[in-house]
């Protein structure tokens, strides 16, 4: 049975997956830089020979795009907690995949599809509990007031996104969690599209 992946090799597996189920070659390295948003080549090589040494896919030596798939996703794949509290540095690793189909949410790209469960009270306005599961879609330029799973100073948030005067900052949605404004850095991994509960009977 092939390992688990990272969050960053399963975006990579993901977008190979796509091409290859769409009846199209594989993509060169500089191919997945630009859909993945990678600067360097290495980056994309390294997922790449992660994949392989993994069991995902095999590669003919000396040949271009001759990568095949060995493996097949199950659905979307969930990324451990994300914090919806104060931030937290926890690593995200994949824990299971999710039989959904992301397009029934209005991800049309299901490569860009990720989960995350969430963990803390801070939106509660927004009707997002402890426990609950958030589909996110990746987003590299998310609107202003959109629930975004983020980087901010290094550790990793569930919150609103505000965009004022030229700067952008991260809003709890519960009056006990102050806001959070970035003071080295600020990336937003995805934007929350739905969330899933599971109810206890």
């Amino acid at each position: 049975m092939p390992k688990a992946l990272t969050p960053a090799q399963q975006r990579v597996f993901n977008f190979l997956e796509s091409r290859i189920v769409r009846g199209e070659n594989a993509p060169t390295y500089r191919e997945i830089c630009k859909e993945l948003g990678y600067r360097s080549p290495k980056a994309a090589a390294d997922h790449v020979a992660a994949l392989e040494r993994k069991g995902y896919l095999i590669r003919e030596r000396g040949r271009a795009r001759s990568m095949k798939l060995t493996a097949k996703s199950s659905g979307v794949p969930l990324f451990g907690r994300i914090s919806a509290g104060y931030p937290s540095d926890s690593p995200s690793e994949l824990e299971a995949h999710l039989p959904i189909d992301p397009t029934a949410f209005g991800i049309r790209d299901r490569t860009k599809a990720f989960a995350l469960r969430v963990r803390g009270d801070s939106m509660t306005g927004r009707q997002i509990l402890d426990g609950d599961i958030v589909l996110v879609e990746q987003e590299q330029s998310p609107r202003n007031g959109e629930i975004v799973a983020a980087i901010i100073d290094n550790e990793s948030t569930l919150k609103t996104l505000v965009r004022q005067d030229g700067g952008a900052w991260l809003r709890a949605e519960n009056p006990l969690y102050p806001a959070l404004v970035p003071a080295m850095g600020l990336a937003i991994q995805g934007v929350a599209r739905a969330v899933i509960r599971i109810l206890s009977l």
